[in-house]
């Protein structure tokens, strides 16, 4: 080479150089954005799952489509996106500014070649076996195997099989694992394609990690197809819910589809312990540890008492029973106080009052001995601990005439009450009245004798605070005021003395609404749901764990049973003790969660029906059709679960028999057997 050339060679180089620096540069310079969208049919709208989206500059997989449809990534602006999946035409996209991007795949545009998927033939189709979703705990397992014929499977191709969940009652979708299967030189070129790193998760091929290649081991016996096994689970929460599980397929090769076919290869679940009696009771809690503390509420009460008097005199009339029995009642309401270390008395007010008879002057000085004598008694009878702090009051009046006048009406004396009240009615004076009055011809035999001494006479009110417990009717009639100011401890005794299930499921949850962190309620509550077959598996959530009592556990594993959140009752009975009160809990817990060896002889010991049960989930079919003739003929289930066992020894004659009979005697059974994979496929064959 000569100088000439030498320098133009340099020169080029020198060009080439400087634009790479400058793409290099420019690359640096690209912002980075978050880029998130969906991918749609332009068809129907409908969300599209599994779209792979590739960066086709750095041809890098940088994202992949999920249920919804949706994806987010991070990428440049500038950046060339290839949408594509099986089944569609690819969609390429320019990342601008945009923050939401929708791209919509075009569905029948798709080029298909050598096969008619509408006229398919057992040749020119992909087989996957028809296979049952088995329930374990709240993992639903699917397994099959799919083959696929010579004739359809070059050397350029590749075979996508995606099965998703179907939750027919949620109507939701669920990817699960797909099966990827390349012929050699179409796997040769992918790994060429992305550099040889595959596997890589940034920059590879996303399916990679699924990929089986075809080789001789891949070969049926006997036969000139390709078999390749799928196993897959998935953790549900809802096992209530009806599922299936459908297969979406297609081969493809480096730029077009050549097949695609969807199919359903299991109609609803496997899970013979769905049948399980269980028995399992709900318990309150009886640890008094953990019952609220009794709380000693203030209580005012008042008492009276009336005492009578001689006439005329400031004593007290000793001869007067009625005395006695005022003075009995006022002792016991004095010791009651006394008795009470929490008692405080706050307040005694004495009111002296004398009869009308005689001059006023004189029966007013007389009143207010009356109320210093009974002010002293009354003093006396006080203990000395319970005088100081007391505030003592009186006052003294003089009855008027009026007073009597209306003991004479309510005894209908109104002749007597009439000249009474005719004297009232001529003159203000109560002087001038009592001077007159006593001229009556009846005043000594009738007003002194029996009307004027019962104007006569001491009362008292004293106010006393005590703080103590309520008793059961004073919390009822709170209760019956306003819930909302009752205390634990009152909402405790309440609820636990009441005997109307639905009045006291009314108490605690309204004791949980004033107090939501109330453990010993939410645990009462929940014992009585789970014995009434109502359980809720939310009640204890914040109770329960490694600190909870054993009982709030096991309610709380119960509750969880019986929702079917098996893995949740499992994690919950961690902190469950093994003990003799435990050991069924435990042993149904653990079969539900698919441990049946460790927990058979536990569980299958409870009875004929749980043992053939057992069986049947340990696929131990020989056995369990043997026992099932032992069962009761006049009970449904039984017929059911005999028509499980003829399925599965592959008598479908027999088995329909026994599940057209366990129909007719219970009919809720049909909608249950079109969801149960054991027996579903008997209804499929009446109904074609």
């Amino acid at each position: 080479m000569n100088s000439e050339n030498i320098a133009t060679h340099f020169k080029r180089v020198a060009l080439t150089l400087a634009a790479l620096l400058c793409l290099a540069l420019g690359a640096q310079a690209q912002e980075v954005v978050r880029l998130t969208g969906r991918v749609v049919s332009k068809q129907t709208g409908e969300p599209l799952i599994g779209v792979n989206i590739t960066d086709t500059g750095l041809r890098r997989a940088l994202a992949v489509t999920d249920e919804d449809g949706r994806f987010s990534m991070n990428t440049h602006v500038g950046t060339q996106l290839r949408f594509s999946m099986i089944g569609a035409k690819q969609e390429m996209v320019k990342v601008k500014n945009d923050k939401f991007l929708t791209v919509k795949l075009d569905e029948d545009n798709v080029q298909l070649k050598e096969v008619e998927v509408k006229t398919k033939r057992i040749t020119d189709r992909i087989m996957p076996e028809p296979t049952d979703i088995e329930v374990k705990g709240n993992w639903l397992y699917v397994r099959t195997r799919v083959r696929v014929p010579k004739q359809m499977f070059q050397h350029d191709r590749r075979l996508v099989v995606q099965p998703i969940l179907n939750n027919v009652t949620e109507n939701k979708l669920t990817l699960m694992h797909p099966m990827v299967y390349d012929a050699k030189e179409y796997h040769r070129t992918q790994d060429r394609l992305y550099n040889f790193n595959m596997n890589s998760e940034t920059a590879g091929d996303p399916l990679a990690k699924h990929v089986t290649v075809k080789s001789s081991a891949t070969r049926e016996k006997g036969q000139a197809n390709d078999i390749i096994g799928y196993s897959d689970s998935i953790f549900v929460k809802n096992l209530k819910a009806e599922y299936s599980c459908d297969v979406y397929m297609a081969i493809e090769d480096y730029t077009h589809i050549i097949y695609r076919d969807t199919t359903i290869i299991a109609r609803g679940t496997v899970n013979p312990l769905r049948w399980l009696d269980c028995s399992l009771l709900g318990k309150p809690l009886a640890d008094a540890s953990y019952y609220p503390t009794p709380e000693k509420q203030m209580r005012d009460s008042k008492g009276n008492i009336n005492l009578k008097f001689l006439i005329g005199k400031a004593t007290l009339n000793t001869n007067d029973p009625h005395n006695d029995i005022e003075i009995e009642k006022l002792r016991q309401q004095i010791d009651a106080i006394r008795a009470d270390k929490d008692a405080t008395i706050q307040s005694l007010s004495l009111e002296g009052i004398a009869s009308p008879d005689g001059r006023y002057n004189f029966n007013q000085n007389l009143a207010r001995q009356r109320m210093d004598f009974a002010l002293g008694y009354i003093r006396e009878k006080l203990p000395e601990n319970l005088r100081s702090g007391i505030e003592f009051s009186s006052k003294s009046s003089v009855a008027p005439w009026s007073e009597v006048v209306a003991l004479l009406r309510r005894d209908s004396l109104f002749s007597e009450a009439d000249q009474v009240q005719s004297i009232i009615n001529r003159s203000s004076n109560i002087d001038v009245q009592s001077a007159r009055i006593r001229r009556l011809p009846f005043f000594r035999s009738l007003l002194e004798a029996r009307y004027l001494p019962k104007l006569r006479q001491v009362n008292y009110v004293m106010n006393y605070t005590i703080f103590r417990q309520l008793t059961l009717d004073e919390i009822r009639n709170l209760y019956a005021a306003d819930y909302k100011k009752l205390t634990r401890y009152e909402f405790f005794t309440l609820y636990r003395s009441e005997n109307d299930a639905v009045k006291r499921d009314t108490i605690i949850r309204q004791a949980l609404e004033m107090y939501p962190s109330f453990m010993i309620a939410a645990n009462d509550l929940a014992a009585d749901l789970i014995n009434r077959g109502e359980s809720d598996p939310q009640l204890l959530e914040p109770f329960a764990g490694e600190k909870a009592p054993a009982t709030v556990n096991i309610n709380h594993a119960i509750a969880l049973l019986q929702n079917r959140q098996f893995a949740a009752a499992d994690e919950c009975l961690s902190y469950v003790p093994k003990t003799e009160e435990s050991e069924l809990l435990h042993a149904i817990s653990g079969v539900l969660n698919g441990r049946y060896d460790e927990n058979y002889k536990t569980v299958a010991a409870t009875g004929k029906r749980n043992e053939l049960l057992m069986m049947l989930a340990m696929k131990r079919n020989k056995e369990a059709l043997k026992l099932s003739r032992e069962l009761p003929d006049d009970e449904a289930l039984t017929h059911y679960l005999r028509a499980i066992c003829l399925n599965r020894a592959d008598d479908a004659v027999g088995a329909y028999e026994e599940l057209k009979r366990s129909f007719e005697m219970d009919p809720s059974l049909e909608k249950i057997a079109h969801t149960d994979g054991d027996v579903n496929d008997l209804l499929l064959e009446q109904n074609k």
